[in-house]
């Protein structure tokens, strides 16, 4: 990555976190009114759970592009059941889907076996979960099937759908930056990195956005030979 480049992903993701930040405080403020109805508490309290999760995402894949620059972000390739690792995402996110009231749905064989890095493949599809939760309107769904001789995952929400730009800048998710919007795209960049670092021959993983799907709106596919 240019320095250049770096630069500016710091920049958008310090102003994205920093608006989460302001986010959570706004939140706890309204959950200390004591006259809040029980509905309006639950809404905060699930602004708070993903404001939360996105913080913490961020500074984790943040912590993780800088390994990469360094060449010390450990990889891990072993054989894990897909089911498990996807399902672990849904427990993670079960709160916080439950009080979205986003309905969730996992497609999986629960006996596919496959070979890749559990805990950084699962924290790429975390943080595509806990984003589809603010675009999708009431439904979620993570699927996992093999095709051409890789595993893909996707996720699919009832959302509006990824825009254009993003689409477009699947290979260079940098160039999708947007201050206004507050899309930095760091997410996006981990996970093509992450998804590069699973090789097999000829074959390199590789993360493709798109729309439409089996519910209509956004989905995020990763391949992993």
């Amino acid at each position: 990555m240019e320095a250049r480049e770096m630069e500016m992903l710091l920049a958008s993701s310090i102003h994205d976190m920093k608006n989460s930040i302001a986010m959570i405080l706004n939140s706890v403020d309204q959950l200390s009114v004591d006259t809040l109805s029980a509905d309006n508490s639950n809404k905060h309290l699930a602004h708070l759970r993903y404001e939360a999760s996105r913080l913490n995402n961020d500074l984790m894949h943040l912590l993780g592009v800088y390994r990469m620059q360094e060449q010390e972000l450990p990889i891990a390739i072993d054989e894990h059941e897909v089911y498990e690792i996807l399902h672990h995402q849904y427990l993670k996110n079960e709160i916080l889907l439950e009080k979205s009231n986003i309905q969730f749905k996992l497609d999986c064989d629960e006996e596919e076996i496959w070979y890749f890095d559990n805990e950084l493949i699962g924290g790429v599809i975390n943080n595509v979960v806990v984003n589809a939760v603010r675009y999708s309107h009431s439904n979620i769904c993570i699927s996992a099937k093999i095709e051409n001789q890789q595993l893909c995952i996707e996720v699919n929400d009832d959302g509006d759908g990824y825009p254009e730009n993003m689409i477009h800048c699947r290979d260079n998710p940098l160039k999708s930056i947007d201050f206004r919007t507050g899309s930095t795209s760091l997410g996006l960049y981990f996970a093509s990195k992450v998804a590069n670092l699973h090789k097999k021959g000829a074959l390199c993983g590789h993360v493709e956005l798109k729309n439409g799907g089996d519910l209509g709106g956004g989905v995020f596919a990763i391949y992993l030979p």
